[in-house]
């Protein structure tokens, strides 16, 4: 009947309110002393009256809030005149005697609600009653049993019963169990919000007042707010004028008044910034506790002691919810771009993450719940591709293990920084527990098959897939084929690709995996400086796809520096002039033979490759002599870039060495495991070119298709095909659409476009409303640093290195670059390793250690650091400014000259 923090305190027995206190006490988070009635007392006492109570209910009309509070009055009378029997009274002036001894100890007596599903009861994940039920403070010791059925009758006042009636919860089952707590004479007292539940921002919000927590949590005083940002602690406030406060009735000696606040103290902030930083951190801690955003009860005694004394999940509603981000999205689809790109892109992700799941064992009654998550994986908001994450997230619960991996896929993935997706699944019954071991054992045990089988299995795909490819592509034969044939024959390579290119997610797995189990076992055995050893040991291994790309170019480019003649043509001739010299057989032969090889081999690779409405090498070959040409001029050498990769492997194994020098054992398994990580970034990065080959494949359908209708006089211009969407385009020509005026289609998406650009969405945000109307956008950083201004990111590649700022908003593949060039940009993705190979060093806005920018500086000993936030903004074009690709730093010596 009693049970103390000393005790389980199951939320069955003393509700989710105090059981989370429990929890709280265990991890030393100071909470007051306390111990509880269970609801086994009220059952006792007022199960009786249980058909009394059904009756009152029975004849309420919900929508009648004057018949609702006669009822709840007249139940609370039923409840409270029901009395403690000699049992459950003994059993309270014992513990109270026992507890808080002395005459003078005064008392907090708070109800909570018990339901018959213990996810149900209040302050549970989905019904927190906040406010609803009662509190009594500054309670005597003598008053205590009195006060125990006033707790009982607060589950069915007015509001409660409201809430019951909307949320579709029965009273049936319902208990009462009761918290008696030391009353702790606080002088400040506050509510924090772990997250904003309007708008799901990672940031601490914190509503503090003077005196006691019933003035702020019922809004009878006014209070100051707080706002922390995360990640840099940085505080923002508003200061209320605070008259007056709640505090102790000195005269009765207990109960509440309401009494003025001191002159001093009415204007000023309730918190110091380093207060609201702490409490912040608490409040962090408490979230990890129990995996979700808090609301949090608190208040601070005069020596500045902060005791906790309720902490429930914040009352969020997933499902008027979107989380957005576009942080790993954007490497791929940056700015903005057209509706054909977005719905290409679309149904690429369904049919990726199907044969994934697929792969991972998920079965076909699974697939179908999930099928419609699975094709809304992403948004198309002012023009930009976005991940939608609240998709995301519910297709792979799908997955048994994904639950133990969410924070990591949070962090590695979706890259969230400011914002949260759903809480967790809430705690599970024995039998629901035991399902869940045995679905987990199936799953890792997949996911070990998969992982043996993975070399066969990706080997497999490249091959099926180049087979597919090779009767399709080639631009010389699409021109000539009938629209309908191209349709059938895009359709057909698409149906196939949905069958194979879940392996590409498979690897992606195991690859953050293995970068994590590193990350592990580098901390456990005491290895700090992470970031440069990771840029050295995942040098070398077998040459990336991105990396045999740019090679190739590199070698195209001794060719011409090799042969005097064609060397001083490239510097002499326009790169068109020399393409069509190339096709008339005026260059030499074998260097003609080169570039051929190379455009057929890789002209999927280019700037923004995978936006539709950017043409390829493949279409505008002379954006690639471009790049040979400044090879060619730089002097850079294929030779020179391998030897720069092998030295800083065998730097980083040398430096391996010195951090573990009596471990061998260590130092095998870690190269064991660099060694598979290398493998698996092989394999996504050929992965990621194969892609770019699928992209391109569809780029040369949809050109000659809007070719086709500009011939019909259907579009007034080839290009604006790439303003319609997928299905309308095939709509159209196999008559499935449901609009015969694409050119109107194509002014109104001309206009949406042109709107887009000048707008700038948040990098990642949440919406609770209609998502059209709900897109908040941002300020671009217009303040340039001042001179030896230093910004931070993420080593990526060692080497300190000075040079001229080249901001690159919009590249171009064939953009030259003076030699002393560091290269600025948002983000890059694989078709900017043409550029990034004749810069002398490379600083992104985005990325982590295993992205394409990171990888490419190691690749090619280029000074890389990456996560520099703002710094196309803040580095001004022109400025001299030196990078140290090892600590992440990047130092503005000299700003640019107006």
């Amino acid at each position: 009947m009693i049970e103390t923090l000393h005790d389980p305190l199951r939320p069955a027995q003393v509700g989710w309110k105090f059981a989370r206190l429990k929890v709280l006490h265990d991890a030393g988070v100071r909470v007051p002393p306390l111990f509880c009635l269970t609801g086994d007392a009220y059952r006792r006492a007022v199960g009786p009256l249980t058909a009394r109570i059904d009756d009152v209910l029975d004849r309420v009309d919900p929508g009648d809030w004057h018949t609702l509070r006669e009822a709840s009055a007249r139940i609370r009378a039923l409840v409270e005149g029901v009395g403690l029997d000699a049992t459950t009274r003994t059993a309270l002036r014992e513990a109270v005697e026992r507890w808080f001894p002395g005459s003078d100890t005064l008392l907090a007596v708070r109800a909570s609600v018990l339901a018959g599903c213990s996810d149900r009861g209040e302050d549970s994940a989905d019904h927190p009653f906040a406010g609803m039920s009662d509190s009594f403070l500054y309670v005597r010791a003598e008053d205590v049993a009195e006060t125990v059925l006033r707790c009982w009758s607060s589950a069915f006042s007015p509001e409660s019963l409201l809430y019951r009636r909307r949320q579709g919860l029965s009273t049936r089952g319902l208990a009462v169990a009761v918290g008696v707590q030391e009353m702790v004479l606080g002088e400040r007292s506050l509510v924090m919000f772990t997250a904003d539940a309007a708008t799901y921002a990672r940031r601490t919000v914190i509503s503090a007042g003077w005196g006691i927590g019933e003035g702020v949590v019922q809004e009878r005083t006014a209070t100051d707010h707080f706002f922390v940002t995360p990640g840099t602690d940085r505080v923002e406030r508003t200061v209320a004028f605070k008259p007056t406060m709640l505090a102790l009735d000195a005269e009765r000696g207990h109960g509440i008044v309401e009494v003025e606040v001191p002159k001093e103290r009415r204007d000023g902030p309730v918190l110091s910034d380093e207060e609201v930083v702490l409490l912040a951190r608490l409040g962090r801690r408490i979230e990890d506790l129990f995996g979700a955003p808090q609301d949090i009860e608190a208040t601070l005694t005069a020596d500045g002691i902060v005791h906790v004394v309720q902490s429930r999940p914040i009352a969020m509603e997933p499902a008027r919810h979107r989380v957005w981000s576009n942080a790993n999205v954007s490497e791929s689809f940056p700015g903005t771009t057209t509706p054909m790109t977005y719905s290409v892109a679309r149904r690429f992700y369904a049919l990726l993450n199907h044969d994934y799941l697929r792969r991972c064992g998920v079965d076909e009654r699974q697939l179908e719940e999930v099928a419609d998550c699975t094709g809304r994986l992403l948004g198309y908001l002012d023009g930009r591709i976005y991940h939608n994450i609240t998709s995301f997230t519910a297709m792979l619960s799908a997955l048994p293990m994904f639950e133990g991996l969410r924070r990591d896929w949070e962090r590695l993935v979706a890259e969230l920084d400011t914002v949260y997706h759903e809480p967790a699944r809430p705690p599970a019954g024995r039998a629901e527990r035991l399902r869940r071991l045995g679905s987990l054992a199936a799953g890792w045990t997949r996911a070990g098959r998969n992982l043996v089988t993975l070399p066969r299995d990706f080997s497999a795909f490249e091959r099926a897939w180049q087979r597919l490819l090779r009767d399709k592509r080639g631009s010389a034969q699409m021109p000539g084929r009938h629209p309908l044939v191209l349709v059938a024959d895009f359709r057909e390579v698409w149906r196939a690709a949905a069958r194979m290119w879940g392996v590409t997610l498979i690897n992606y797995q195991f690859m953050v995996l293995y970068h994590k189990v590193i990350e592990q076992l580098l901390e456990r055995w005491g290895v700090t400086d992470q970031d440069v050893l990771f840029s050295q040991l995942l040098c070398g291994g077998p040459q990336l796809r991105g990396a045999e790309i740019a090679l190739g170019a590199v070698r195209l480019g001794e060719l011409v520096r090799d042969d005097e003649q064609l060397l001083a043509r490239f510097t002499e001739a326009d790169p068109h002039a020399l393409w069509r010299e190339l096709e008339s057989g005026r260059l030499p032969a074998d260097f003609a033979a080169a570039v051929r090889t190379h455009l057929r081999r890789y002209g999927d690779r280019g700037i923004e490759e995978l936006k539709l409405e950017q043409p390829n090498p493949r279409d505008t070959p002379w954006e690639l002599l471009k790049v040979v040409r400044q090879y060619a001029l730089s002097g850079v050498r294929v030779a020179d870039l391998e030897r720069s990769e092998w030295a800083e492997r065998a730097e980083g194994e040398e430096r391996l060495r010195r951090l573990l020098p009596r471990r061998p054992l260590e130092r095998g398994l870690l190269l064991f495991l660099f060694d598979r990580l290398r493998t698996h970034l092989y394999y996504r990065e050929a992965g990621r070119y194969m892609r770019s080959e699928l992209f391109g494949y569809t780029k040369q359908v949809i050109a000659v298709l809007g070719a086709d209708l500009h011939r019909r006089g259907v579009l007034a211009d080839p290009a604006d095909v790439f303003l319609l969407d997928l299905d309308e385009l095939f709509g159209f020509v196999d008559g499935s659409g449901t609009t015969h005026d694409l050119a109107g289609l194509v002014e109104v998406r001309r206009r949406d476009g042109e709107r887009a650009r000048r707008l700038t969405p948040a990098r990642e945000f949440a919406t609770g409303d209609v998502v059209g109307t709900s897109v908040p956008h941002v300020e671009e950083p217009a303040v340039a640093c001042a001179g030896q201004e230093v910004l931070s990111g993420l080593g990526s590649c060692p080497g300190r290195v000075r040079g001229r700022a080249r901001v690159v908003l919009s590249p171009a593949l064939g953009e030259e670059l003076a030699p002393d060039t560091i290269l600025i940009a948002r983000e890059t993705d694989p078709g900017w390793l043409y550029l990034m190979l004749a810069a002398r060093g490379i600083v992104v806005e985005r990325g982590s250690l295993l992205s394409h920018t990171a990888i490419t500086g190691r690749k090619f000993g280029i000074p890389t650091i990456v996560g520099v936030p703002g710094a196309t903004a803040r580095i001004a074009d022109g400025s001299l400014i030196e990078i140290d690709g090892a600590d992440g730093r990047v130092r503005v010596l000299e700003e640019a000259a107006p």
